[in-house]
């Protein structure tokens, strides 16, 4: 009998039958997967046009639905596919052309506040700093780029260029530096040659044509309220569009509100969640807005602030005290751009009897005798010192900033500052007369900001420490002679003393000194900003980094953008948590009343009038709880809080700020509850609005 033959088929039995059922589940798992995909999408979708104005929504609404009647009673019905697509068509005209109109009248409303700026307009500016030519491709590095050499994009290219122009026109560089300078442009400018051809992004950042449009941010193209006052632009697009709804047509709104009021403990509960998510964004925008007033609020216009080349710092910077004598001298007759301004130098001024400095005019003669510059010398450091500790806690230590004066009475009269009533400034030395410390040796006197007067109170019980008391820092015992009116600038975080202080000479700064500030003869910010590109550019005896105060001030707020960009984070999470919370609410609550829609749709409501009456149902709780937030964050106007502020580059400064709620906050604040209302609301409308008549009766 012959042995059986084994077929592929036989040694295989029902393997194309398992293939088939793996595709089958393959392609079911896909279609899911897919169809997953398009309700993500949709969804987003739905979100994404919840915070469009409800006018504009409603005007769109036949686009979805070509036989829905909205500005009509009724509306016939569409015979065929081109009536239902010019039907579509015009309800997206419609719908765009509202959308511009409420806008334009939102700008043009806005346009007529002052105009302001600060975090909002950062946010603005972050979201929007993009432009068409950060989209077009750039061309790659090359395979046999030699290992360590950085390969430059096409921004980083262009910018290397502007930084190394200017560079090279400098007029007080060397021969040497100079030609170094003019070598390294040439280099770059090579590199550009070349790599022109194969970069579409460098040929349209460099195109003069497209490249003011297409090369730029695009909030630079933007309507300055849009930027600076974007929270009043939308509030009053959303204003206007609620005042249209009224005249489109009648929305069961007593309905509405009755129930609110019949479940007021639900509405109260989800209305909480509104109040407690914006009490703590305005409460976190007051502190970020309280770290820009104090900026904006240190630097005196017409001050420039001296520093040695390279540093990015007051804590880094070191400077002979032979180098203040001839920039003081100093005289600009034009600005960087050539125009004429002067003769203006640095102001001076001239001791009275009694020890104070009186302001001389510009036209004073040059050799006044006893006449001094305003020009300040200073030495900035900073010290460690031990906190003051219970038994049985961990030893702590603080950082304390020390600004020490070669005068301090120049150095008050270029700042602007005063001392309150009882106090009087230190001697050159800070060594005190009195009767001596607990260590032997004199007491070191000192003035003290307002920040850093209520810090060391702390330490021994008192809500800040006055003119007569004593704390200890650097191995020494030091003595109030006098309290600063420093409110609302980063001074007030500093301990002030004598450039001869022990404790600063035997930190290395008694010889030298970190800051120069000149004040300006005609107290311009454009003469100071004038007098610091001078001794930038051209001023030959000394290499020196000048600022024109403000600008200085205005470079330390980095901080201020991280602390800001967390807070956005922050606000996100919280709001997630509060959509789906009224979310939840909105869908429970219309659980409960579908008979009741079924009733208002017998009487006559349409379904847009249904979608537009939840949707203000789930705003009116929005509203109720995003006011109640506003008030609790009105209440942290004025607080004081402890930060640092740096241009983020190291160093830094300790300040002390008070928290600033202002109109722009509050705004921001009552915008962000109506977005989350808005995004909460619209998916649950949606599902009243698609109720059929007989299945919510059943």
């Amino acid at each position: 009998m012959a042995a059986p033959v084994l077929t592929a088929e036989a040694s295989l039995p029902g393997w194309g039958t398992r293939l088939r059922d793996s595709l089958r589940r393959g392609g079911k798992v896909a279609l899911g997967a897919w169809r997953s995909f398009r309700r993500l999408i949709g969804t987003l979708f739905t979100i994404g046009f919840s915070l469009l104005p409800l006018s504009v929504l409603l005007l769109a609404l036949p686009a979805v639905s070509p036989n829905e009647a909205v500005l009509t009673e009724t509306v016939p019905p569409a015979r065929n596919w081109r009536q239902r697509l010019g039907r579509r068509l015009f309800a997206l005209l419609t719908a765009v052309a509202m959308l511009i109109v409420l806008f334009a009248f939102a700008l043009e409303v806005v346009s007529h506040l002052p105009p302001s700026s600060g975090q909002l307009s950062i946010v603005a500016k972050k979201l929007l700093g993009y432009s068409v030519a950060d989209f077009v491709p750039d061309d790659p590095p090359p395979a046999d780029l030699p290992p360590g050499q950085v390969w430059l994009t096409a921004p980083e290219l262009l910018e290397r260029r502007d930084t190394l122009r200017k560079a090279a026109a400098r007029q007080n560089l060397g021969p040497i530096e100079k030609r170094e300078a003019e070598e390294r442009l040439a280099e770059v400018e090579a590199e550009i040659a070349e790599r022109l051809p194969r970069s579409p992004r460098l040929r349209l950042m460099l195109d003069p044509e497209l490249a003011p449009w297409l090369a730029v941010p695009l909030w630079k193209l933007m309507p300055r309220p849009l930027i600076e006052q974007w929270p009043f632009v939308l509030l009053t697009m959303y204003a206007a569009d609620f005042v249209l709804l009224l005249f489109i047509g009648r929305v069961p709104l007593a309905y509405n509100f009755r129930y609110l009021w019949v479940r007021k403990r639900d509405t109260l509960l989800t209305g909480l969640a509104f109040t407690v998510v914006v009490a703590l964004v305005i409460i976190l925008l007051a502190f970020v807005n309280g770290m820009y007033k104090l900026n904006e609020s240190t630097g005196v216009p017409g001050n420039v602030l001296v520093l040695s080349e390279g540093s990015t710092d007051e804590l880094f910077s070191n400077m002979a005290r032979g180098d203040a004598d001839n920039v003081e001298r100093q005289v600009i007759t034009s600005d960087q751009w050539g125009r004429p301004i002067g003769p203006v130098g640095v102001a001076r001024a001239i001791f009275t009897a009694d020890g104070t400095l009186q302001r001389l005019p510009p036209n004073a003669p040059k050799d006044l005798p006893g006449a001094v510059y305003l020009a300040s010398r200073e030495a900035y450091l900073v010290m460690n010192q031990a906190v003051p500790t219970p038994p049985g806690e961990l030893p702590r230590r603080r950082f304390l900033q020390i600004r020490a004066f070669q005068d301090v009475r120049i150095g008050a009269a270029v700042h602007n500052i005063e001392l309150e009533p009882g106090g009087s400034w230190f001697s050159a030395n800070a060594i005190d007369p009195g009767p001596p410390a607990p260590d032997g040796r004199q007491y070191l006197q000192c003035t003290l900001g307002q920040g850093v007067a209520a810090i060391l109170g702390e330490d021994i019980g008192k809500k800040r420490l006055e003119v007569g008391d004593t704390f200890e820092v650097g191995d020494r015992y030091w003595k109030v002679v006098g309290i600063m009116k420093t409110g609302g600038t980063a001074y007030g975080s500093e301990i002030w003393t004598g450039s001869e202080n022990p404790v600063v000479r035997a930190s290395g700064k008694g010889d030298k000194f970190t800051t120069l500030v000149l004040r300006m003869e005609d107290d311009s910010e454009a003469s100071a900003k004038a007098m610091a590109w001078y001794l930038n550019e051209v001023y030959e005896q000394a290499k020196l980094k000048a600022f024109a105060e403000p600008d200085y001030y205005r470079e330390l707020t980095k901080t201020n953008e991280q602390f800001l960009s967390a807070i956005i984070l922050v606000a996100v999470i919280m709001a997630v948590g509060g959509v789906f919370g009224v979310m939840n609410t909105m869908f429970a609550s219309i659980a409960a009343r579908i008979k009741e829609v079924g009733v208002l749709r017998i009487l006559g409501f349409k379904r847009w009038q249904i979608l537009i009456s939840f949707m203000i149902e789930s705003l009116t709780i929005a509203v109720i709880g995003g006011t109640l937030g506003c008030l609790l964050g009105l209440l942290a106007d004025g607080w004081e809080a402890s930060s640092t502020m740096s241009g983020g580059q190291g160093g830094g400064k300790s300040v002390t700020l008070t928290m600033i709620v202002d109109g722009p906050i509050l705004a921001a604040g009552f915008l962000f509850t109506l977005i989350m209302g808005r995004l909460g609301g619209l998916v649950p409308a949606l599902s009243a609005m698609r109720l059929n008549i007989l299945e919510s009766l059943r």
